[in-house]
């Protein structure tokens, strides 16, 4: 039995109990899992009412980790995320009040809602596990994530995400409708709960720590590194394609490759691990030299154009 089959079991609990209010979006519940595992980030789109937001809920309540959500819209101000400094009567001084970015679980909901000014004020965060505030930097809890959330298709009053923004996040997973069946399962759901999270709560922060450290030594071969490497590079070179993933995305993909290895049980990462996680790393790295003119296309584009840059490398053996 492998040494990381304690993982491979919290995970399938995970899904279980957001399965008994959320039916489906397996692809999303792995994504939310994989950037747990290595402190990663997620951007899920889809158009309203496909339950982004509550899967989100639903995910933090299934760990005792602190939840905060942000509603962006376009007066958010910096300081409604990261806190600012108060002027305390009793001592004459001013003192920090941390703002809802201290969480361990932040949900940027309609992320494209905020101003550019205030989307920069989760960079630091993000990538730094940090705010600075007056001069002075403020480490965030460990662990820290951040679910963002946008609608792909409404765009008036929006701002669309820099592309040095969009590869802060690990994965952006495409929620799309769901299937005649599973919508019936979701009414009969509804019926029987309401709007209600049925969810119980199955770790800790010190079982997700624990979990975090464990992927980092889960074992990935040279060849497999090679392999990363040779996805990456190849969708720089892919037709109509005007910058593909960089250095960081092949960091990526090795982190969520070990993730996903270790949400299947496995100490060592194979061939497929990458291929699962690769669509989802890749497709926000692409930007192509011609955009749909159907709204919400690009998105499924640039997902398709990652899916061809896998078929076009080899993998390893």
């Amino acid at each position: 039995m492998s040494k990381l089959s304690w993982i491979k079991d919290l995970s399938e609990r995970v899904r279980a109990e957001i399965h008994r209010s959320i039916v489906g979006m397996d692809v999303a519940i792995d994504s939310l899992l994989i950037s747990l595992l290595v402190q990663g980030h997620v951007l899920i789109e889809g158009v309203p009412g496909l339950a982004k937001t509550y899967l989100a809920k639903a995910f933090a309540n299934t760990l005792t980790l602190s939840f905060k959500r942000i509603q962006f819209t376009n007066d958010l101000l910096p300081s409604d995320i990261v806190g600012g400094m108060i002027f305390d009567r009793r001592t004459g001084e001013f003192l920090f009040r941390p703002g809802p970015i201290f969480a361990n679980i932040v949900l940027a909901d309609e992320i494209n809602r905020g101003a550019p000014r205030t989307q920069s004020a989760l960079l630091e965060a993000m990538q730094e596990f940090q705010v600075t505030v007056e001069g002075k930097t403020y480490p965030l809890p460990r662990p820290f994530m951040v679910i963002a959330t946008q609608n792909p298709i409404e765009l008036e009053g929006t701002y669309p995400l820099p592309e040095a923004e969009l590869d802060r996040f690990l994965i952006r997973v495409l929620v799309n409708y769901p299937s005649r069946d599973e919508e019936i399962e979701i009414l009969r759901l509804k019926n029987r709960h309401g709007e209600e999270l049925d969810v119980n709560p199955v770790a800790g922060s010190e079982k997700v720590l624990e979990a975090i450290q464990a992927v980092k030594n889960v074992y990935i071969h040279d060849d497999i590194l090679g392999y990363i490497v040779d996805i990456v590079r190849e969708s720089r070179s892919m037709p109509d394609v005007v910058m593909g993933g960089s250095t960081r995305a092949e960091t990526a993909l090795l982190y969520g490759s070990k993730a996903y290895a270790a949400i299947r049980g496995r100490d060592y990462v194979i061939p497929d691990d990458v291929k699962y996680v690769a669509p989802l790393i890749l497709n926000h790295r692409i930007l192509l030299r011609r955009r749909t003119t159907s709204l919400g296309r690009g998105e499924q584009e640039t997902m398709l154009v990652a899916r061809k840059v896998l078929e076009r490398v080899e993998a390893p053996k």
